[in-house]
């Protein structure tokens, strides 16, 4: 699956390197960093196409995953991570966003307390 949608990469280059610097400093092409918990390196322009097209890759497959009401699996969570790492975005948590969907069954329907043993007054 590939993202529907054309892309400006040189315009999402520059987005990226205005937020690697925010969080990193100057820091040369190359440069290891640790993102979350993953250990990147600066992309280089020619590089940040494939790494962008993988994070949008992803991205639409958690979205489709979340509206189809499908399952994830933590290997997929954590390829999105590791995308999201690589272009410096923060991956948004997705299993908290599949609980979600499902919701709290302790808020709407709390467990009875347990009597037992049963003592009557």
């Amino acid at each position: 699956m590939t993202p529907a949608r054309d892309y400006d990469v040189t315009a999402a280059y520059d987005l990226y390197l205005e937020r690697f610097a925010d969080r990193f400093g100057d820091k040369p092409v190359g440069a290891f960093v640790k993102v979350e918990k993953c250990m990147v390196t600066k992309l280089a322009e020619a590089e940040f196409g494939t790494r962008l097209t993988d994070y949008l890759r992803l991205h639409e497959a958690c979205k489709q995953m979340l509206s189809s009401g499908s399952t994830i699996s933590d290997a997929i969570v954590m390829d999105f991570a590791e995308a999201a790492a690589w272009v410096c975005v923060k991956a948004p948590d997705i299993m908290a966003m599949f609980r979600g969907e499902l919701g709290d069954p302790d808020e709407t329907a709390p467990l009875l307390r347990s009597t037992w043993p049963a003592s009557k007054p």
